[in-house]
């Protein structure tokens, strides 16, 4: 079985369980048309895959990641009497059924779309986001159960986080990446402390000055002393004369 015709299957099974749904509250106009409405989200998302070239679909097929079939098998059928199904348990089977589909399948797509074109990945990625954002709002308003609710929430967060996630090579490449930069910093970790140990050691071997040597410079020095010769005051010689 293709990938393309794996992941149709599990589609029909969500646009099955939409149209059986629309037919159990057939008699409630809103929530009829509510269903109507998810099933019309998942007619288009299956289109618009319907639309991607052969060659996407061999990438995808060999993309290295083992996760692909078991998410496909984890989407059960429809069950096949909705007869008495209660509101409340209409949404919660819509989830069940919608979180291996969006977070497992359509993120991944999403994922290897981004890597190789963007225009198909954005509106492709628009179509899902669309989808899983009218299961929130009418889970929000409909289904009554706080933790219903909650889970829905989640399901949105979760898509836009494994959408964004990097592809398994690119996450093996910075892998490798910061494994070799983290062994570059070991090792100038490891040379300077080889350093500052020889250093240490050089240090401690050193041999100290001797004492009896005694630097010239630390001698003060004396200044030689100065003799000042006296001045003979001479008579002059007129005094002498008188």
């Amino acid at each position: 079985m293709t990938p393309l015709s794996a992941i149709a299957e599990r589609q029909n099974s969500l646009l099955q369980l939409y149209q059986k749904l629309e037919k159990r509250f057939e008699e409630n106009n809103v929530i009829r048309t509510l269903w109507r409405d998810m099933a019309g989200d998942v007619s288009l998302q299956i289109q618009s895959l319907k639309s991607f070239p052969s060659s996407f679909w061999n990438q995808f097929k060999n993309a290295p990641d083992d996760g692909f079939e078991s998410a496909v098998k984890s989407v059960s059928p429809p069950p096949s009497d909705v007869t008495d199904i209660s509101l409340r348990n209409s949404f919660e089977l819509s989830l069940q059924m919608a979180e291996p589909v969006v977070l497992k399948i359509y993120a991944r797509v999403i994922r290897l779309l981004r890597k190789n074109s963007t225009a198909p990945a954005l509106n492709f990625y628009i179509l899902v986001k669309a989808y899983v954002a009218r299961l929130v709002r009418t889970t929000n308003s409909f289904a009554g159960d706080p933790l219903l609710i909650r889970r829905a929430e989640l399901l949105m967060l979760e898509l836009e986080r494994e959408a964004q996630e990097p592809s398994p090579e690119i996450k093996a490449l910075a892998s490798r990446a910061l494994s070799a930069k983290e062994q570059k910093t070991a090792v100038s970790k490891k040379a300077a402390a080889d350093k500052s140990v020889k250093a240490v050691k050089e240090k401690e071997t050193e041999k100290p000055p001797s004492k009896n040597v005694k630097a010239d410079a630390s001698k003060p020095v004396k200044a030689a002393p100065v003799k000042a010769k006296a001045v003979s005051k001479k008579t002059p010689a007129a005094t002498r004369r008188a």
